[in-house]
């Protein structure tokens, strides 16, 4: 009986230990503070060469950055070119490099107390200007303000040509060659395409001498050109010949690795309207050569990029 009783006292005293060691963490009490959620979000965004002539800043591509709210610890910052988001503190120098003048939205949470947070948005249009390499704009252009005269080498056996493209069914990788077809000499003679000039001037001016007439994809000349599309059938598929004044838009400059073999490759892109050849709806034509004399360019179909067209030129002789 007395073994029983030490059991009996043993048991209570380790019942009352953890009654208490209970009671204790009930009488405990944690704090988290004020969870007071950043207010008055202001973004400030200084666009470097911003003016009257230049309102989306000097080609640079940078913009200054202030992010300003109360009670606010960081602030988290998505600058809507791609890169995702990622912590920054109230000041920010950020150098956008999307080629031409591109739509950004900035969103910028700032970040309080035990997770609290507040987000707004900005909206910004940048200009970047890709740096071409002088030489070729000297060959494009002559470095003048009167520019340089380009037509289709019609003499040379492949003056038109198409291809397949970067996204090309059979999956093989694409052979920036026109290895579906070309055409020979004169070969689109009555296209109404070899009597076009293409001018290009160092003041990013592209004029497109006509000669009265375009050659192209019809759907893609009523978004663009004219709903209506005066002209003709150009004999083939959705060929059209339309009826058309000429026409001067601006042009730039990009680049990527894209080209053979994974090579730095440079276009010359348009805003609108702006093609040569062939108008596929394509606004950004890679240089794969250019001469003092002669150049040789590519222009993707958009869209499915499963074929590309080939256009071979020459300097229009005074």
């Amino acid at each position: 009986m007395k073994i029983m009783k030490t059991k009996i006292k043993a048991l209570s005293l380790i019942f009352a230990i953890v009654l208490i060691g209970f009671t204790s963490c009930e009488d405990t009490e944690y704090s988290l503070g004020n969870l007071t959620a950043p207010t008055n979000l202001v973004i400030t965004a200084d666009i470097v060469g911003q003016s009257v002539d230049f309102p989306n800043g000097d080609g640079t591509g940078m913009v200054n950055f202030t992010f300003s709210a109360d009670d606010a610890l960081s602030y988290k910052v998505d600058f809507g070119d791609g890169g995702g988001d990622d912590l920054y503190s109230s000041t920010e120098t950020k150098q956008f490099n999307g080629v031409g003048t591109q739509h950004y939205t900035v969103i910028v949470t700032a970040l309080g107390t035990g997770g609290t947070a507040t987000t707004t948005t900005m909206e910004l249009d940048v200009y970047y200007a890709y740096e071409v390499d002088p030489l070729i704009v000297t060959l494009l252009t002559g470095d003048t303000a009167e520019g340089k005269k380009w037509i289709i080498d019609k003499d040379l056996q492949d003056n038109f040509g198409k291809g397949p493209g970067p996204d090309r069914e059979d999956g093989l990788t694409e052979t920036f060659t026109p290895s579906w077809w070309t055409a020979g000499p004169n070969g689109r003679e009555s296209k109404g395409s070899y009597n076009d000039v293409y001018v290009f001037r160092n003041t990013k001016v592209f004029t497109h001498e006509s000669g009265g007439e375009l050659y192209g994809t019809k759907s893609f000349f009523a978004d663009e050109f004219d709903p209506t599309t005066p002209g003709s059938y150009g004999g083939f598929a959705d060929e059209w010949i339309l009826t058309y004044p000429d026409y001067t838009v601006d042009f730039d400059f990009d680049g990527d690795s894209n080209g053979p073999g994974g090579s730095e490759v440079t276009y010359i892109t348009f805003p609108q309207k702006g093609h040569i050849g062939y108008f596929s709806g394509s606004h950004r034509m890679m240089i794969l050569d250019i001469t003092e004399t002669t150049m040789w360019i590519r222009a993707t179909v958009p869209g499915t990029n499963i074929s590309a067209w080939y256009f071979r030129l020459k300097i229009l002789e005074d």
